[in-house]
């Protein structure tokens, strides 16, 4: 008989392992962890999910066990099951002596099991574990009852489920792990295939990060924070059928509306209906605008209320609403944090305040033979609140406003009989020759001019009178003045391309706004009410007239070397830091070419791929990018720098 053996049978000779287990049910009391697990790490991490997920569906795998000491059984593998058991017992949703599925093992070595059961272990792929629960609620199982049964959070079920709605393309790129989790909850912003499938597969490879995905997504859409949207409210325009996108994974500002054209159709009768109130005051025209920069970039002249002095019943219930005003801070100053009567005390004091405000608003109006040619504007300020302009006065009809003025003052004069005003120079003296007057009144100019210098408050008021005459009244009148302030102030909204998105010049608009308000509204009335005002009151009108005057534009070919080096002297002296001013937005990146824009991320220090990626897109796609990584930096280009200042803050550079 031949006893030889071949060497493919050999081979394929079976190799048999022998397994010494048997299962058994052991109280949960009798278990104790062993010394040889393996697992360190993240041995309490999800405990209490893990234990949620126990108590819906028992315990799915079983414990290792061998046996111990003193009748107790060391639990080898599946020590963060025994923890979850045991938390479960301790919250009194099972039995401490619960009997709990084990596979008992001889003598084997503890540590070398416990590392087989978790090296063999493999997690489920992210694509296997949001379709099993796309099943789950297709079968009717809500969010809130998929969460409670595994152990997980509301928005987690909800956010597995968004991701489930990926297109099936998608999902096959992501399966394959050519995409990450991030990609992926980007392209998720978008319900539609088509624009998740375009954006992925037709964008290249180097500008697929997670940023440029939801960028391209959300590109027609309206951020929920734009001023628009703040106006007209988020519940309003859902109200009203408009479409919203919301990112379940960048809640903080992944919110977006779909519907442009309902947005700015809510927006205007929202701002028609703010006019309304105004339409009965007198104005000869009324008209509503959603650009913040209409008031200072149309070409308007204006006018300005004058001040009545308040009747004397006007003045004692002004009396008394200040002395109840000073009651109620008093009482609120005395009241303890968290006091429930603070909130009271508060709404009184906003009540008091309006009262106060109406008696003094009261107290001022407008020429109605000047109101008759002026008009109205209710605009969407950038903060996204409605702001009333009153008394712009259109190119057309500032001529006539200047024939009024002019009227008025032949009237005055007429009625006064025909007497110059004392304001006048006196004529020179006859017989005198021109050389002669020259020098007399050169000698005398001289004396007032020693006088004028020991005299400040007349001084301010001598200095402010051509400044704010020809901030305030320009246009109409001719404010030919002893102090001379020849140069020419110079507009800002004229330099700039997007006025209205200019955050400084609508403060700066504002600052003028009040300033109109309580200076006079005739020119007649300006020197008498200047030398009526206290210093303090006259140097916050120098500061400010003064700043209208002031021109650190640096145009083509300019020479004014001497005028910028003092605009810088101005800036280091304020501390001006243009990061508090403005930010670098599409409206700056738009006016570069795409080299700049890669310019600006490099100095900014961004990564070099981003740099890179940036000079390969198209140009709206390399603003939009750019704008995302710029988005916090602080960076400011050279002309916005004051002197000594980086591109950067110090905390970034």
């Amino acid at each position: 008989m031949n006893t030889m053996t071949t060497a493919t049978e050999t081979a394929v000779a079976p190799t048999i392992i022998s397994i010494q287990h048997e299962d058994e049910s052991i109280a949960l009391n009798r278990l104790v962890p062993s010394a040889g697990n393996v697992r360190r790490v993240n041995t309490a991490a999800g405990l209490s999910e893990l234990a949620d997920s126990i108590e819906a569906h028992g315990l799915i795998h079983k414990l290792t066990i061998r046996k111990a000491k003193k009748g107790k059984y060391e639990v080898m593998a599946g020590s963060r099951r025994l923890g979850a058991l045991r938390l479960l017992a301790k919250e009194g949703r099972l039995a401490e002596d619960a009997p709990i599925p084990c596979t008992l093992r001889q003598a084997d070595d503890a540590t070398e099991l416990s590392l087989a059961e978790n090296v063999q272990r493999e997690a489920m792929h992210v694509v296997d574990e949001i379709l099993a629960y796309r099943e789950l609620a297709g079968n009717g199982m809500a969010p809130e009852n998929i969460a409670a049964r595994f152990g997980q959070s509301v928005i987690t079920v909800r956010q597995r489920l968004k991701l489930a709605g990926l297109a099936p393309k998608v999902l096959d790129v992501l399966r394959e792990d050519a995409m990450s989790i991030e990609q992926a909850r980007a392209l998720a912003i978008s319900d539609s295939h088509e624009e998740q499938e375009r954006v992925w597969f037709e964008a290249p490879s180097y500008n697929r990060d997670p940023r440029s995905l939801r960028a391209m997504l959300t590109r027609e859409h309206v951020r929920s924070t734009d001023r628009l949207v703040r106006f007209v409210g988020l519940e309003a325009y859902e109200a009203a059928g408009g479409g919203i996108v919301r990112d379940l994974f960048n809640e903080d500002s992944g919110t977006f509306l779909t519907d442009q054209p309902l947005l700015t159709r809510l927006v205007i009768e929202a701002l028609e209906q703010a006019a309304e109130p105004l339409k009965i005051e007198g104005w000869a025209w009324l008209e509503t605008s959603l650009d913040a920069s209409v008031g200072y970039g149309g070409g308007y002249g204006r006018i300005y209320p004058q001040t009545r002095e308040l009747a004397e019943d006007e003045q004692a219930e002004l009396s008394a609403l200040g002395e109840s005003f000073n009651e109620e801070q008093a009482h609120l100053e005395a009241y303890d944090d968290g006091d429930p009567a603070i909130e009271a005390d508060e709404a009184r004091l906003v009540e008091i305040e309006r009262h106060i405000n109406a008696i003094r608003n009261g107290s001022k109006t407008y020429d109605p033979q000047e109101q008759a040619l002026a008009g109205c504007i209710v605009y969407l300020d950038q903060f996204g609140a409605a702001q009333a302009g009153r008394g712009y006065v259109k190119t057309e009809d500032r001529e006539a406003l200047e024939h009024l003025r002019r009227a008025d003052a032949r009237e005055q004069e007429d009625e006064s009989g025909g007497e110059a005003p004392a304001s006048s120079a006196p004529e020179p003296e006859a017989g005198y020759s021109a050389a002669l007057v020259e020098e007399l009144t050169a000698i005398r100019t001289a004396a007032l001019r020693v006088e004028l210098a020991n005299r400040p408050t007349v001084a301010l008021a001598a200095l402010l009178y051509p400044l704010v005459g020809r901030i305030f009244q320009s246009g109409y009148t001719t404010f030919d003045a002893a102090v001379e302030v020849s140069r020419q102030r110079r507009e800002l909204a004229p330099s700039i391309k997007e006025p209205g998105e200019a955050r400084p010049l609508a403060a700066w608009q504002a600052m003028k706004e009040a300033w109109g308000d309580t200076l006079p509204g005739q020119p007649a009335d300006l020197w008498t009410w200047l030398l009526e005002q206290p210093t303090d009151k006259l140097l916050e009108l120098l500061a400010y007239v003064t700043a209208a005057n002031l021109n650190g534009v640096k145009i083509k070919n300019d020479q004014s070397r001497s005028r910028l080096d003092n605009a810088e002297q101005v800036a280091v002296a304020v501390s001006l830091d243009m990061r508090q001013h403005w930010t670098a937005d599409a409206t700056f990146l738009n006016r570069l070419s795409k080299a700049g824009i890669a310019e600006v991320l490099d100095e900014a220090g961004c990564s070099a791929q981003v740099v890179r990626a940036i000079e390969k897109v198209a140009k709206a796609e390399a603003v939009a990018e750019a704008e995302t990584q710029l988005a916090g930096k602080g960076w400011l280009p050279l002309p916005m720098r004051t002197k000594g200042q980086e591109a950067l803050p110090e905390a970034s550079a």
